[in-house]
């Protein structure tokens, strides 16, 4: 009776210590991007800086968002603007025995502004040196994609 309990428990572990994965297959759909929207850049002739000391909470997410959150209170302090152009940065660190501490955070660029949103005519977009080297996916060698497509 004890072997039975024994050969029942030990299966009824193995069967509990297993895992399941399940994928799903999806069909390759072509996608060509055939348009094109621009915009002018209103650049300033002056430059801005601007300088923040961040918080414990800001740091903890890394560098990049760090310089993302900057450069956007230097946009919403100077005019609210859309992008800063050339943007450089000044960072002071305190380094500690495991880890840096950002002090202060200088940038310092031009702000510009989106304006004139527009398409891109087609003898502008159907240039090839405009173009360079974009690769249509419709014209695929792949025998699925002629098929859905009656190549």
């Amino acid at each position: 009776m004890k072997k039975l309990f024994f050969c029942l428990g030990i299966s009824l572990l193995m069967a509990s210590c297993t895992s399941v994965i399940k994928t799903a297959r999806t069909a390759e759909t072509p996608v060509s991007l055939l348009s094109a929207t621009v915009a002018d850049l209103d650049v300033a002739p002056e430059r801005i800086t601007y300088t923040m000391h961040p918080g414990s909470e800001l740091q903890r997410v890394g560098l990049a968002n760090v310089k993302r959150a900057v450069e956007a209170e230097a946009l919403t302090k100077n005019g609210n603007a859309d992008v800063l152009v050339n943007a450089e940065y000044v960072i002071t660190c305190k380094n500690y025995v495991f880890f840096k501490r950002i002090e202060s955070i200088t940038v310092t660029g031009r702000p510009a502004k989106y304006k004139k949103f527009h398409s891109l005519s087609d003898d502008v977009w159907c240039n090839p040196v405009f173009r360079g080297t974009y690769k249509d996916a419709t014209t695929s060698n792949n025998s699925f994609l002629n098929k859905v497509l009656g190549k």
